[in-house]
C-alpha cells in the first residue's frame, strides 16, 4: 500500500505532468507527498570568488525555496498532506538520501527535466535514481 510518495521537482516545464500525475496517485490511494528540491552550486576554483559562488548558491536556495513551497501549496489546496524540503547536492545523490532518511513507498519523478538534450531518452538524474532506490520508482514521461 502506498502511504508515501516522494516527489523531486525541478521547477522545469517537464515537472507539471509529473506533479499532477503524484497528485492524481496520492488522492486515490490517501497519500502524504514529500516535495524536494536539490540543487548543486559550481564549485569554485579561486579564493576570490566565494563571496560571488555564495551569492549564486544563496540565490539557487531561495529559487529552490520558491519551487517546492508553490508545488506543497498546491498540493495542500488539493486537500493533500505534504511536506516541502531543499537539499544541496547532485540531484540523484540528494533524492536517494532523501528517500533513505524519509522512507517513501514510491519515488513520483520526471523522466526528464532541466537538463535538455543531454537528458532525451532516460533523463540522467532519473536513470541513477531507477537504478539506486531501494523503493519502486515511478517515472513519468
Amino acid at each position: 500500500m502506498i502511504k508515501k510518495i516522494l516527489l523531486p521537482t525541478d521547477g522545469s516545464e517537464y515537472a507539471e505532468k509529473t506533479i499532477q500525475f503524484a497528485v492524481d496517485l496520492a488522492k486515490s490511494v490517501g497519500a502524504s507527498v514529500d516535495v524536494m528540491y536539490a540543487f548543486q552550486p559550481v564549485a569554485s576554483l579561486r579564493k576570490r570568488a566565494s563571496m560571488m559562488l555564495e551569492e549564486y548558491r544563496s540565490a539557487m536556495e531561495e529559487d529552490a525555496s520558491e519551487i517546492v513551497t508553490e508545488v506543497a501549496e498546491r498540493l495542500k489546496n488539493e486537500g493533500l498532506t505534504v511536506t516541502a524540503s531543499v537539499v544541496e547536492g547532485p540531484a540523484a545523490e540528494a533524492i536517494l538520501r532523501a528517500a533513505d532518511e524519509l522512507s517513501p513507498d514510491v519515488i513520483v519523478m520526471g523522466s526528464r527535466g532541466e537538463g535538455g538534450f543531454a537528458n532525451v531518452l532516460l533523463g540522467g538524474v532519473a536513470e541513477q535514481v531507477v537504478h539506486h532506490a531501494k523503493v519502486p520508482v515511478l517515472v513519468v514521461k
